[in-house]
């Protein structure tokens, strides 16, 4: 499967009836927007310990959905762009940002392809949770990731962990399997709606971080967290990496 038909197959799925599926998950852009307001800090409590002080800096969240991330950031005082393909993504997450009151430069592209958006360099980069198996080539998605930052930028990287989507969650039962997967585009309303098939490349851990230093990143931290249902297992794990120079 080419590289080009994994990606159609992909920003297709992901633009099948999300703006009603994000409604029914998580409300309203009206509704979500007054629970940002409140405490913008809450749906970031992932990302902040590392990020620290956001106000003044420029940050992009890559891939960043339904645009939750990037307003409770723009709510605390930066100044934030996404890049996402999906187009109900972005409807989302504009409507969101207006109601909550915030600027959100919002990318329709496929971000490895970000380099022909003309973007000025970015402090931080951030990205949380379920978007690294989307990518088949994933030191170039690092390479990519290197090219949005400034000399000195850094990468937050919050990801499901792979032996809980490897083992776990798609069925594989072969950590270091390498075949690509399709399935179900994630259903955020938990009521089996068929919202199309992506197709899934599913990395191990060891792979993600010879990539990322492949890419041009230095890695600073990696964090393992507890799985949400299992504690003795781990759920997701957090990556922490500045540009090498």
């Amino acid at each position: 499967m080419s590289v080009d038909s994994v990606t159609e197959r992909n920003r297709k799925a992901w633009n099948s009836q999300r703006y009603e599926a994000w409604v029914q998950a998580i409300g309203s852009p009206v509704q979500e927007a007054a629970r940002l307001r409140a405490d913008p800090a809450h749906k970031l409590r992932r990302l902040l310990p590392h990020v620290g002080e956001v106000r003044g800096r420029r940050i992009c969240n890559i891939q960043g959905s339904h645009g939750r991330v990037a307003v409770a950031l723009g709510l605390l005082g930066a100044e934030v762009t996404v890049i996402d393909f999906a187009e109900e993504n972005r409807r989302y997450a504009l409507d969101l940002a207006n109601a909550a009151g915030v600027a959100v430069d919002y990318r329709l592209a496929d971000v490895m392809e970000s380099a022909a958006l003309g973007l000025q360099p970015f402090d931080w980069l951030v990205m949380e949770l379920g978007v690294l198996h989307y990518h088949h080539d994933l030191p170039k998605f690092f390479r990519t990731m290197a090219e949005l930052t400034t000399p000195a930028g850094r990468f937050v990287l919050n990801e499901f962990h792979p032996i809980d989507r490897k083992l776990h969650q798609v069925g594989l039962r072969d950590y270091f399997a390498s075949d690509v997967v399709l399935a179900d585009v994630p259903d955020p309303t938990g009521s089996g709606l068929s919202l199309g098939t992506c197709a899934y490349r599913y990395w191990t851990l060891a792979e993600i971080i010879t990539a990322a230093i492949d890419g041009g990143w230095l890695i600073d931290r990696l964090e393992e967290h507890p799985h949400w249902s299992d504690p003795r297992s781990p759920g997701t794990f957090t990556l922490v990496a500045t540009k090498a120079r």
